[in-house]
């Protein structure tokens, strides 16, 4: 293995900071990502209630629209 000197890339404060600002931004844009899939994940889990007055008009939308297709 050739070992050679580092590379330095002169940075001035401004660079570091905006390095530091940005990892910050990745960081809490993965955690906020991982949060929404560990929710899509929960909703998923839960079984559907046809009876549930949120779901209720959604299913019934369904239903008419399946119906409106097969001529019923």
């Amino acid at each position: 293995m050739i070992r050679r000197t580092p590379t330095m890339i002169p940075m001035s404060d401004a660079d570091v900071q905006e390095i530091r600002d940005l990892v910050v931004d990745q960081k809490s844009r993965f955690e906020a990502k991982q949060k929404t899939i560990l929710a899509m994940k929960k909703v998923a889990e839960q079984p559907i209630q046809p009876n549930d007055p949120e779901t209720l008009p959604w299913f019934q939308l369904l239903v008419a629209e399946r119906n409106r297709r097969l001529g019923i």
